[in-house]
């Protein structure tokens, strides 16, 4: 064991040896979880609850109707299969020997529901122009009960034998008895009574759209809600053997029925409602609120539990089994998943259909409809003889060099196990990608798949990983991950901000009490980390620098970003307008803000450049660099200068003049104070102070005799300020 150890890690160090370093992040995509799993694309293959892939049950099919879509099934007390299909209204009688043929062809094209009555007489419901049709053993049909209502969406029989008939678009239950003979049962508020069953006290169940309410009714038709879904349809209920209810909910609009010998569209109905700083999170798979499908458990004291959720798949039908596990139906990708009474799910086949709509069992066989095409599958009892997974294109970002893939078996029987890779540039694997590997041999290999963004695996399992229970036990994959390194590409400084005149930027202290500098004095070994670990006080927030006044400061801030997440450092450039040469001010910044000491410098129009360096994470000669150019800004630290003129003097009046200029930016504001009171805004004569010249003139009055003392500031844009004072004497 020691031996194969130190082989396999001479085979990774040799690997990563021969690779090209071109940036010193290496990165890791793994996938260990059910949620993980199930992006992928299944044949054969089952997701456990824990996590696994493992060969799914074997699926036999049964029976073709050649028929696009299969809405309705029932199994007579003798297992003989009844399917209802759209869109030329066929029902279709399937043996328990798998021999198969066309029973009836109804006039309405959409055969929505069906029931077996206590004599073994088929009852379909149709629409559009709703009817629910008996159809003896021979396979004639007659007009059993016309509810006079456009579709017809479920049926139950009770136990009096009354059949209940919920319909659409008004959102009505009818009660029909053994002779045909029916009257309103329920009125609701609804627009569709999409599903219809019986609790154990068999009171009617009822499943609504657009309102997603879950209904009980007892034999008076008094109503009672037993949960109002956030979602817009129940599609489907069921009820086990301990009274426990389960729903499922979908999200969508109310379905579009085909108008009276309408030709089917593509697909059928869909419902009648119409890398971080925590390394990973596992949640129990399907229990975020909301999406497009929910699935319910009430219990007998009416506490209502979502046991699982999606946002992209909806439900068509549910079952629950003996063992206590609840089967889902599902589309858009034709899976059954099965939910165990502690709410982990498996995902247990996957049909190359695209809906599962209906599932039956019958003496311990377990029948799959469905639509897309519409077909009969049968779920048998032992695994499928072989399975292959692909999983879900792996995006590097950006072109990768790609290193290591691994995986672990649980439970290994035999080599019959088989992984590839392949890769490319577009986002879904098409004919531009590379063809797949060829297998690799040991459970840590190079990939031999050539450099790209996106890079797919797969794994075939062969027959020797079968075992003689439901789903196998054997050579199970428990882990596989990916290692790769992206091609390094330039930094970019997307932005440079100046701050106005006299704002400095100070950097707050660490939020460290003790004063310690982590990684050692000049952080060395802090910033040879994965940033995940060095980036903890990031994650509680850095606050920014504090800005204060500091005259003749010129404050700046950039943004900038590495596709690579690389780390970046700065280097500040100035060059004054007219010259030529850049002037370096400080290289080596991490930060991205820099305050530049004004007074430092004369005078003048200035420009800033950044040039960022992604250095830190890459050898020297694979580093790379990229440059931003600031807008022009001023440096300024001569105050205005000021010219007054001796004020005119009439009567009581005074009149007083002044000129003032600035060498670099424009003037800003002017102000005037008379003896000391309360400083006034003056205008200049041109009514706007925005040039390096301007001339003022302001009057007083009503001065009093004797000597006054008039002050005059004047401020520029770029915050200097200067004064002067002129005496005003009155006689």
């Amino acid at each position: 064991m020691i031996r194969f150890r130190y082989l396999i890690l001479l085979l990774w160090v040799s690997v990563i040896c021969s690779l090209p370093l071109f940036a010193t992040h290496p990165q890791t995509v793994q996938f260990s979880t059910a949620q993980q799993f199930l992006r992928g694309d299944f044949q054969g293959i089952s997701v456990s609850s824990d996590g696994r892939l493992i060969l799914a049950p074997s699926l036999e099919e049964v029976f073709d109707t050649e028929q696009p879509f299969i809405y309705s099934a029932v199994l007579s007390q003798s297992g003989d299969l009844y399917v209802g299909t759209g869109s030329n209204g066929k029902i279709y009688r399937i043996g328990t020997d798998g021999s198969g043929s066309e029973f009836a062809t109804l006039p309405e094209p959409g055969v929505y529901a069906l029931a077996i009555d206590s004599q073994n007489r088929i009852l379909a419901a149709t629409g559009p122009d709703g009817k629910v049709y008996r159809i003896d053993s021979q396979g004639q049909e007659t007009v059993f009960y016309d509810p006079d209502e456009k579709y017809i969406w479920s049926m139950v029989l009770g136990p009096s034998g009354d059949l209940y008939v919920g319909t659409g678009p008004r959102g009505r239950i009818y009660r029909v008895n053994a002779q045909g003979n029916g009257s309103l049962f329920y009125d609701s508020s609804e627009t569709h009574i999409m599903s219809l069953g019986l609790d154990p006290e068999n009171s009617l169940l009822a499943g609504t759209a657009p309102g997603g309410l879950l209904i009980r009714l007892s034999s008076s038709a008094q109503p009672f809600v037993l949960y109002d879904s956030n979602l817009e349809e129940i599609k489907a209920i069921t009820v086990d053997r301990y009274g426990v209810i389960y729903a499922a909910a979908l999200s969508s609009g109310p379905p579009a029925p085909p108008s009276d010998g309408q030709k089917a569209s593509s697909s059928p109905p869909e419902s009648a409602a119409g890398t971080e700083a925590t390394e990973s999170t596992v949640e129990i798979s399907g229990t975020a609120k909301g999406g497009r499908l929910e699935v319910y458990r009430i219990s007998r004291d009416l506490m209502v539990e979502t046991i699982y959720s999606s946002a992209d798949q909806l439900a068509f039908d549910l079952l629950v089994r003996d063992d206590g596990n609840l089967l889902v139906a599902t589309g858009d990708q034709g899976r059954i998943l099965s939910i165990s009474p502690q709410r982990f799910t498996t995902l247990l086949v996957d049909s190359r259909e695209q809906q599962v709509t209906r599932m039956l069992e019958h003496a311990g066989t377990l029948y799959a409809i469905t639509s897309n095409l519409g077909k009969v599958l049968k779920v048998t009892a032992q695994p499928t003889e072989k399975g292959s997974y692909e999983s879900e294109p792996i995006d590097a970002g950006m072109i990768a060099d790609w290193g290591v893939l691994r995986w672990t078996i649980h439970n290994p029987a035999s080599t019959d196990i088989a992984f590839a890779t392949r890769s490319g540039n577009t986002e879904k694997p098409d004919q531009t990608w590379s063809e797949w590997s060829t297998p690799y041999s040991l459970p840590s290999s190079a990939i031999s798949s050539p450099p790209a963004r996106y890079l797919q695996w797969k794994v075939e399992i062969g027959p020797g990983s079968r075992s003689g229970s439901l789903v196998s036990q054997t050579n199970a994959i428990d882990m596989v991950s990916v290692s790769y390194m992206q091609r390094n590409v330039a930094p970019e400084v997307r932005s440079i901000s100046i701050f106005a005149p006299g704002i400095a930027l100070m950097k707050f202290p660490p939020n460290n009490q003790m004063g310690v500098q982590p990684g050692g004095p000049d952080g060395a070994h802090a910033r040879s980390l994965p940033r995940s670990i060095r980036d903890l006080d990031t994650q509680r927030g850095v606050p920014p620098p504090r800005k204060i006044y500091s005259p003749g400061a010129r404050s700046f801030t950039w943004e900038a970003s590495d596709a690579n997440d690389d780390d970046l450092i700065y280097s500040i450039y100035l060059r004054r307008e007219g010259e030529s040469n850049w002037r370096l001010l400080k290289e080596g910044v991490e930060e991205n803000n820099y305050t530049l000491d004004g007074a430092s410098f004369p005078d003048g129009t200035y420009f800033l450049r950044v040039v960022a360096s992604d250095s830190p994470s890459n050898p020297p000669d694979k580093a790379q660099q990229s440059e931003l150019i600031s807008s022009a800004f001023t440096i300024a630290n001569a105050g205005p200068k000021i010219e007054t003129e001796t004020p005119r003097v009439q009567g009581n009046q005074a009149t007083v003049r002044f000129k003032a200029t600035v060498q670099t930016g424009s003037l800003y504001q002017a102000e005037y104070s008379v003896d000391g009171l309360n400083w006034l805004i003056v205008f200049p004569e041109d009514g706007i102070a925005d040039e390096t010249e301007e001339e003022f003139t302001f009057s007083l009055s009503d001065l009093q005799s004797g000597s006054h003392l008039v002050s005059i500031r004047v401020v520029d844009n770029n915050g200097n300020l200067s004064a002067s004072q002129v005496e005003v004497s009155i006689p």
